[in-house]
């Protein structure tokens, strides 16, 4: 009698943990969603945030991204679209060469992110796939007229202008930094009459004979300067100069400067047609990202039927 009544219990214990483990299991891989009928679980949700970096303890976001993959996999074999091997090989031999790996290396590297090359092929394919998809939906909608790229440059001009700015040569001669006063008499006196000589003579060609600075064999020219870009110096006097003028000589802690202004850019914006290329660019990225997202929330979605479970 005992024994039958401890049998009894031992059953009574052993049905209790069976009943507990299996309400264990429903809760750890409940679903959470399902996508035109098809199930969501939580092992599943889990598992893709692990692969996509997202933690241990996926929230809503998670579930969002898991689904919108779920639905771009539907699309892409709905529509037939399939990654070639020759389209992943190039892919993948385009990473290898980019991080300057061979064969082996690149396997060990995919290795210690828990990939094999196999199934980094399958993401390299399930990636192209998409990108084929987009393009397919997005890209071949997405235009941007000559209209609106002038109403975006119109109310935007303060983007592109411009400060004044002076094509500046030099004729430099130098000085020791001990130079002493008949040094400096010395120098100044020469650079005085090579000014002399430029009244006549073409200040580029003087540049290359006399100039023992930068450019002297580019004829002295230093380049093009807006404000704050010159040595305070040369700055002051290259912005006082006009075209075609040369300056005294401009002392320097280096020694003495000849300048001249080969042309002055006043302050304004630039020209529509040197920024076009770049607003276009601007707003096709931003219209892509628009219809896409749209595209993602809205179309896509409504092909299919995506029930969230609480």
């Amino acid at each position: 009698m005992i024994r039958a009544r401890a049998m009894a219990r031992a059953m009574a214990v052993l049905f209790a943990a069976v009943v507990a483990a299996a309400a264990h299991g429903e809760i750890t891989d409940r679903i959470v969603a399902t996508i035109d009928g098809e199930p969501v679980t939580t092992h599943e949700l889990r598992q893709y945030a692990r692969d996509h970096g997202l933690g241990d303890a996926p929230d809503a976001r998670a579930l969002d991204l898991l689904v919108t993959d779920r639905l771009l996999e539907k699309e892409i074999k709905s529509q037939g679209i399939e990654a070639h091997d020759d389209e992943i090989d190039r892919y993948v031999h385009e990473i290898q060469s980019r991080n300057g790996l061979d064969d082996a290396h690149f396997e060990q590297a995919l290795a210690r992110q828990g990939m094999t090359l196999a199934t980094y092929r399958a993401r390299v394919k399930n990636e192209i796939e998409k990108a084929q998809l987009v393009n397919r939906e997005i890209r071949q909608h997405v235009n941007v007229s000559p209209e609106e790229i002038r109403r975006y440059y119109d109310a935007h001009l303060d983007k592109y202008g411009t400060t004044e700015r002076v094509t500046v040569r030099d004729i430099f001669f130098a000085l020791e930094p001990d130079a002493d006063d008949a040094a400096v008499t010395h120098t100044r006196a020469k650079a005085l009459e090579v000014r002399e000589l430029a009244r006549g003579k073409d200040f580029a060609t003087l540049a290359k004979q006399f100039s023992e600075g930068p450019g002297a064999d580019k004829g002295g020219l230093l380049g093009t300067f807006a404000r704050g870009e010159m040595d305070r110096e040369l700055e002051e006097v290259a912005f006082a100069l006009e075209p075609g003028a040369v300056s005294e000589p401009v002392r320097t802690p280096s020694g003495f400067h000849l300048l001249r202004v080969d042309s002055r850019t006043a302050a304004g914006h630039k020209p529509l047609d040197e920024v076009k290329d770049e607003i276009r660019e601007s707003l096709y990225n931003d219209a892509l990202e628009e219809r896409f997202q749209n595209w993602l929330s809205r179309d896509l979605r409504e092909r299919h039927h995506v029930e969230v479970l609480n």
